[in-house]
């Protein structure tokens, strides 16, 4: 509430010039009116700033003729009394508030020769002209100012709330990736787990219950890493991810080669490649029909490159899904990534240049 009395008391709004009006009483100090001519002059100002206010609230072709109003009410009071001239610094200061334009160059114009006119029209004298002259420019320069800060401010709150669009559908994105990158591979493994566990409940219900035990322990570290996820503080090594992998492909049924270098990745980084192995072996699990896989990293001048490859029937591909999220995840770490497949397997493969030293962790 506070913040938009402020911004209507700013001087960069068109309203707080209607105290300039009051120059228009100055001259009832030393020569007070009479009732009718007080009543119609109060009368025709409260007409006025109702006019004024309309007009610049468009900003429209309604400026002009609010103006050409007020230039007829300071020539209708101007032989009444001096304070009158103001109605003509506020149709130069109207005028000031449209945007540059050929029309409002011509109405600012007419408003100058229509104060010159006064010298010979009402025989007012040059330096009253003069410094009528120079107020009406001064309020239609400070206007001009005022307009163009008005339009800058819109302008940057507008590219505000674009920025923050930008942030929140960016933010959305990410939680959206991370979800699928965790939950569809831990719900791979339970579907797997119980599905196993269902076929040796009659035959071997210790078996069923080991099943049954991990389906647990794996849902529980799932909701964990939903809630770190949506926070944005999930962090699971490369590591942490291979070996799980390995677990996962074992328990399916398939041969696993694990193979791992020490690696000098920053925390994104890790993560970035955590979440390949993560996406590739669910992938091998649901779709590849393998009968052996292998995860492996290496160095490669000064960059890691991670390879996870099975001999399933190929078929995967880079699209809007899971793989093409995590080529653009990898891209975004300047790291390239890439799928090979063919009727004899697919080979995942992403590459990101090493953590350098005095790079952010």
């Amino acid at each position: 509430m506070m913040q938009r009395i402020l911004a209507l008391l700013s001087p960069n709004r068109p309203w707080v010039h209607l105290v300039y009006l009051g120059f228009f009483f100055f001259a009832w100090l030393y020569q007070p009116p009479g009732l009718e001519q007080a009543l119609v002059a109060l009368a025709a100002m409260a007409g006025f700033v109702t006019l004024y206010i309309f007009s610049l609230r468009r900003r429209d072709w309604t400026v002009y003729p609010a103006a050409l109003v007020a230039g007829v009410l300071g020539f209708a009071f101007m032989p009444v009394t001096i304070g009158g001239a103001v109605y003509l610094v506020f149709a130069a200061a109207m005028l000031g508030w449209l945007p540059p334009s050929v029309p409002r160059t011509a109405a600012l114009a007419a408003v100058a020769l229509a104060i010159l006119s006064t010298a010979w029209l009402m025989q007012q004298p040059l330096v009253y002209v003069a410094a009528l002259l120079v107020l009406a420019v001064i309020a239609a320069a400070g206007a001009a100012m005022g307009a163009r800060r008005q339009r800058q401010e819109a302008e940057g709150a507008a590219r505000q709330r674009q920025a923050s669009a930008r942030a929140a559908e960016a933010e959305r994105q990410r939680i959206a990736r991370d979800l699928h990158d965790l939950l569809g591979h831990t719900l791979s493994v339970v579907t797997l787990k119980a599905d196993l566990a269902s076929r040796l409940f009659d035959a071997d219900p210790e078996r069923a219950r080991s099943e049954l035990a991990e389906i647990q322990s794996i849902s529980r570290t799932a909701l964990a890493e939903v809630r770190e996820a949506v926070a944005g503080l999930r962090d699971r090594s490369l590591e942490t991810a291979a070996e799980e992998a390995r677990q996962h492909l074992e328990a399916s049924g398939l041969a696993v080669s694990l193979q791992l270098e020490a690696t000098d990745l920053t925390r994104p980084q890790s993560t970035a490649l955590a979440m390949v192995i993560r996406e590739a072996v669910t992938n091998i699990i649901r779709h590849a029909g393998a009968r052996q896989a292998t995860i492996r990293t290496a160095g490669d001048a000064g960059a890691v490159a991670l390879t996870i490859s099975d001999d399933g029937c190929g078929g995967a591909s880079l699209g809007e899904g899971g793989l093409g999220g995590l080529a653009a995840r990898i891209e975004g770490l300047s790291g390239r990534f890439s799928v090979e497949t063919a009727d004899t397997g697919t080979t995942v493969r992403a590459w990101i240049p090493e953590h350098k030293e005095g790079d952010d962790a």
